[in-house]
């Protein structure tokens, strides 16, 4: 099989691909305007639920865990890590068990989901929590983590804590000497307490300007520190609604494009109609305007973003490159996984998982989508 395309910041380019891998890549001229462009799939590391499947829900089936497979990959995304929210630890476990059900008798899921992402109960229960339930928050506790962990098959790749709390730092240290990325968000902390667990081995900030106080101190914000601090990359959600222009402007010049990472922190409502739902006994509600809140309006509820849709926003506020917003989706999600089976670049030897698109104003307009070297979407 051999596919033609745009590849943005490179020219015009055929990809070949034998089996299940990339088998060569040549660039036969410059870009040629107009025409579809050729990138590795999208990969989103914080995705809550989508297309009506929530992976935190008491009712979620290995059915319908498979069931968002064919709408992912129609949005460009072929590897995804499934992210458990806040909820007590046998509802946790419950749900990464039926998971890995879901890798085990289906390949397709078990090839786009190489690992899982844990946002909570590690968080802060005050202004940040956003939509993530208190009652059910409490502090690390590395031998609960391993429960879970064994619940999820070892596949928790990604954990969010928030690092103000007591035990953060030492459960940081045991996590990295495990090969699990540690992430920081929904805190209510200051700049040394994300500088003290940054130091344990902390690498990321989930939806940086997201999951911290509305209101911030000047000097004495979190943000300040988790911005500052080189240790640690930033995971952005280009909704329009979760970060003004200014703040996606500003955050990518601080950490630079190498150290950010596009999400879409989508949840089940994604793809469905405007209305009233529910999220792990939270009432949320999707506005017309494409926003999910929490029912009574004071916080927003995850998103019902879609990664093509994601970049293009990214690209509109940021005012980088097409290229640029590809890395950001793709070869610094692969790098911070550092998991088999994930493309980050087109090059002989890659994983085949590649999108076909035309780049438009506001979204990105998914024309074919390759998997393990088979195509699985073709609009």
């Amino acid at each position: 099989m051999q596919l033609e395309g745009n590849i943005p910041g490179a020219g015009w380019g055929k990809v070949g691909i034998s089996g299940e891998a990339i088998s060569s890549v040549e660039i036969t001229g410059p870009e040629k305007s107009g025409l579809p462009c050729l990138s590795p799939g999208f990969i989103d590391i914080q995705i809550n639920g989508f297309a009506g499947v929530d992976f935190s829900s008491a009712d979620l089936t290995v059915d319908k865990s498979l069931s968002v497979l064919p709408a992912l990959w129609s949005t460009g995304a072929t590897t995804i890590c499934p992210t458990l929210i806040t909820n007590t630890l046998p509802a946790i476990a419950r749900n990464f068990e039926i998971l890995e059900q879901a890798r085990a008798k289906n390949p397709d899921f078990a090839y786009a989901v190489p690992c899982y992402h844990l946002e909570g109960p590690y968080l802060s229960p005050l202004d940040s929590h956003g939509a993530h339930n208190p009652k059910w928050m409490r502090h690390p506790n590395w031998e609960e983590f391993q429960e879970l962990q064994q619940a999820a098959g070892g596949r928790i790749g990604i954990v969010t804590i928030a690092p103000e709390l007591p035990g953060a730092g030492e459960f940081t240290r045991k996590a990295r000497a495990a090969g699990v990325v540690v992430a920081l968000s929904h805190t209510d902390g200051n700049p040394e307490d994300v500088h003290h667990v940054a130091a344990a081995g902390a690498t990321l900030n989930t939806h940086l300007g997201n999951g911290c106080p509305a209101k911030l101190h000047r000097h004495k914000a979190p943000f300040w520190g988790q911005l500052a601090d080189d240790r640690l990359g930033a995971s952005l959600i280009c909704d329009g609604f979760h970060l003004p222009p200014d703040v996606v402007k500003i955050i990518v010049a601080v950490k630079g494009i190498d150290k950010c990472i596009l999400v879409t922190d989508a949840v089940h409502v994604a793809l469905l109609p405007p209305g009233k739902y529910s999220l792990v006994g939270t009432d949320i509600e999707l506005l017309p305007s494409g926003q999910v809140v929490r029912a009574d309006r004071v916080a927003m509820a995850g998103s019902a973003l879609t990664m093509n849709r994601g970049l293009a926003v990214f690209i509109k506020f940021s005012q980088r490159s097409l290229a640029q917003a590809i890395q950001a989706s793709t070869a610094n999600p692969a790098r911070l996984l550092g998991r088999g089976g994930v493309c980050s670049h087109l090059a002989a030897g890659q994983p085949a998982n590649l999108v076909l698109f035309r780049a438009e104003s506001d979204t990105l307009k998914i024309q074919r989508v390759i998997s393990q070297g088979k195509c699985v979407y073709s609009a």
